[in-house]
């Protein structure tokens, strides 16, 4: 590869390029789905999540599936609406309500409000910001086990969690934190860490669309799974000529699967 693509940290792009992503996620929004008819390109993207990766979960897959998922759409952006990041939220752990993420003008809107009840997963209507009182198609059967996918128009919504909830989570994503997972000597503890621990911490903590297979529904999700990513790269840059093809694991999800085969390299 002699010219990667170099993605930058939200709040370190200038106020412009952040419009231009955001710009850029509400063009796949107003264009039409190749899955379903009368839907959007953008949802297509929520589909794919619940029904070709949920099997990828608390698998040894999850980090190089999402390493393309997230490619894919990245992809989308540049050559069918024009624009690249992603959220450091290490930079957030003391208060992640409070990030620059959820600004209304900058960012992606904020939570939802508290005397709406149209949201799924303990979320409510997004309000605020370029995506407020958008619907979304597709919504997972649960957030737990059964990733089948339905047909449920709704809100965006969001329902940050508070309290000693939001204290615990924020725990898992701090730079102590994220050194414990970065040095795990294997592909397989690795992965289940980062996966588990700090992975599930975000949408844990902004719950609504985020906290179901269908969570792509929610713009911020791709910038989440870049910086998961980045782990990921950060953790093979340590041992380069080892790590680049390490891949060690349950082939499927172990929610589903408890008793599946181990995956390896090809």
């Amino acid at each position: 590869c002699e010219s990667p693509v170099v993605r930058q940290e939200w709040r370190s792009l200038p106020l412009s390029n952040r419009q231009e992503y955001i710009d850029s996620v509400l063009c796949l929004m107003e264009k039409d789905s190749q899955v379903q008819p009368g839907s959007r390109r953008y949802v297509d993207f929520a589909y794919a999540h619940t029904r070709e990766g949920a099997i990828v979960h608390y698998a040894a897959g999850f980090l190089p599936w999402h390493r393309y998922f997230i490619h894919v759409f990245e992809t989308a952006l540049r050559s069918e609406c024009g624009y690249r990041g992603y959220w450091d939220w290490t930079l957030d752990a003391s208060d992640l309500a409070s990030s620059p993420i959820w600004d209304g003008t900058s960012g992606f809107g904020g939570d939802g409000e508290s005397d709406d009840e149209g949201g799924i997963f303990g979320g409510r209507c997004v309000t605020d910001g370029p995506f407020a009182n958008s619907t979304r198609y597709w919504r997972s059967k649960s957030n737990g086990e059964g990733f089948d996918i339905l047909e449920f128009p709704h809100c965006l919504s969001r329902g940050f969690a508070n309290g000693d909830k939001k204290e615990s989570l924020q725990a898992r994503i701090t730079l102590d934190a994220i050194e414990t997972v970065l040095n795990q000597p294997t592909y397989l503890d690795f992965f289940d860490d980062l996966e588990v621990r700090t992975h599930n911490a975000i949408p844990q903590f902004i719950r609504g669309d985020f906290y179901g297979m269908t969570a792509p529904n929610d713009p911020v999700f791709f910038l989440h799974h870049a910086q998961v990513d980045r782990l990921w790269w950060i953790w093979q840059q340590k041992d380069p000529m080892n790590r680049m093809m390490e891949y060690l694991g349950p082939a499927e999800n172990t929610r589903l699967h408890p008793d599946g085969a181990t995956a390896t390299p090809p």
